[in-house]
């Protein structure tokens, strides 16, 4: 109303304006005559004689009164609305307020206060979905579960507030653990919106939490083609969990299908050790031991690992040490400027007596990063050289010289990467989002394997899960791999 007030007066004054020119172009010796037809009329002689600048004020007069009585009548036509929207506004205001409140109060942590000013908010702004909204992220953030399940419950047979309802369940129930729930919810909803992403980042996590690989791969590949994931990521993490899934076939006894699984991601991912030492333990079993030798060569090629070179050098256990040692030099070649290159070469110097060769190659890792595996192999390469103070310096070194994360990879007891299924797990996200590796014996301080105590890991084929540890032949009797029980 107030605008169309303005609107009037200024149309008003610019006719008034227009008005003044006209009349001082008229001038002032212009007038408006009025004579009566009536001879009896009481009038002037001559008629009323009216000058047009009090005529045109006149008609201005009549304009402006004519808009003011319009404006009042407009006025107490339109004054119960207002009255009532002022008494809404004042309470939208209030429940904003306590709205607010209920926030603030959450997120300092005062749980009573933030429930009530919810319940506050929901009563004075009369709209149950915006209520049970804020009622619920109050209650999340101030750690009231119990009260947030309630709300987003009351959410769910609105359908505007639907996808916020299972957004809210599947994460408190992911929150607590309760993982088939969270699947429940989230899988709902992203069957029912595609652009639900969060919906697909909770499915696959509760997936994965209940080792589900099979169900995770499908939801891995749902959310690639919905561009929910980048292919980098979706490729290791697939990698991750198809290594996962072999290695539980294996388990199980399904080595054929296992085999074939394992030996398809090396191929397409040969950076991933964990798959790769899988596959090649699965192909020695099945007897094919030159592709097991191929997967492990393109694998070192591209980023090296200790359980790779021990179980390329276990390939050839029934060779005499010469042909072992060219096996050996030819991996080296493959990255020959990478630190485990440089390793493999002073372990193979040791085992051919020659310690010169050994420290020269360990000269620039123990310089840079002395580890106890790096100073118990400097150790046995100054005894070679009957240097015995040395050698104790070293060994001394090596009892508090840091630990490497990948050697502890290497179970003394067992084989290579024996992870269990919480630690396919965490590798799924570990190395399928960033590309690193997890070394659970590590975070756990187990023992480590000695470094090269002049023995060999040889999987038991009989179970491939399982391995163990037997002496390396002597130079004099290479000794020969029995297939069936793998031992010497």
């Amino acid at each position: 109303m107030k605008s169309t007030l303005i609107r009037w007066i200024i149309v008003t004054l610019l006719l008034a304006i227009l008005v003044a020119g006209l009349l001082l172009y008229i001038g002032g010796d212009r007038f408006l005559m009025v004579n009566f037809a009536d001879k009896d009329a009481i009038a002037p002689l001559g008629g009323y004689k009216i000058s047009m600048q009090l005529l045109a004020l006149c008609a201005i007069g009549a304009m402006l009164g004519i808009i003011i009585i319009w404006s009042f009548l407009h006025f107490l036509f339109d004054l119960p609305a207002r009255m009532r929207s002022g008494v809404s506004k004042r309470k939208r205001g209030k429940a904003l307020e306590a709205m607010e409140d209920a926030l603030i109060a959450a997120s300092e942590g005062d749980a009573d206060k933030a429930r009530k000013k919810a319940a506050r908010a929901r009563t004075l702004i009369d709209r149950p979905a915006l209520g049970n909204i804020v009622a619920a992220q109050a209650a999340e953030v101030s750690g009231d579960p119990a009260e947030a399940q309630q709300r987003y419950t009351e959410m769910l047979d609105d359908e505007r507030t639907r996808k916020i309802a299972q957004r809210g369940l599947a994460t408190l129930a992911y929150g607590r653990g309760d993982l088939p729930t969270a699947c429940n919810h989230a899988g709902q909803a992203y069957a029912e919106s595609k652009n639900a992403k969060w919906a697909m980042d909770i499915l696959f996590a509760a997936q994965t939490g209940e080792s589900e690989w099979r169900k995770a791969l499908d939801t891995l590949k749902d959310g690639l083609s919905r561009k929910h994931i980048s292919k980098d990521i979706a490729a290791r993490r697939r990698t991750v969990l198809h290594t996962a899934l072999a290695d539980d076939l294996a388990d199980k006894g399904n080595f054929d299908e296992a085999r074939e699984k394992a030996q398809r991601l090396a191929t397409e991912d040969p950076a991933f050790a964990p798959g790769v030492a899988l596959a090649a333990q699965l192909l020695v079993r099945a007897g094919d031991n030159d592709r097991a030798a191929k997967l492990i060569e393109k694998s070192w090629s591209k980023d090296p690992h200790p359980a790779l070179a021990i179980a390329y050098r276990d390939l050839f256990m029934g060779e005499t040490p010469k042909v072992r040692a060219k096996r050996m030099k030819s991996l080296v070649k493959n990255n020959s400027a990478h630190r485990e290159s440089q390793i493999v070469t002073a372990e193979e110097a040791l085992r051919d007596g020659d310690g010169v060769t050994a420290l020269s190659a360990l000269d620039g890792l123990l310089k840079s990063e002395p580890s106890a595996r790096l100073c118990q192999l400097a150790a046995k390469a100054e005894t070679l050289l009957n240097n015995q103070t040395d050698a104790r310096l070293w060994v001394s070194r090596a009892a508090t010289a840091p630990t490497e994360p990948d050697w502890s990879d290497l179970d003394p007891s067992g084989g290579a990467f024996n992870y269990t299924d919480a630690d396919w797990r965490r590798l799924v996200f570990s190395y399928g989002d960033e590309g690193k590796l997890i070394h659970p014996r590590h975070e756990r301080f187990e023992a480590e394997r000695p470094a090269m105590e002049g023995e060999a890991i040889i999987a038991d084929l009989t179970d491939p899960a399982a391995a163990k540890i037997v002496k390396a032949p002597s130079p004099d009797n290479p000794g020969v791999i029995d297939t069936k029980k793998g031992k010497l």
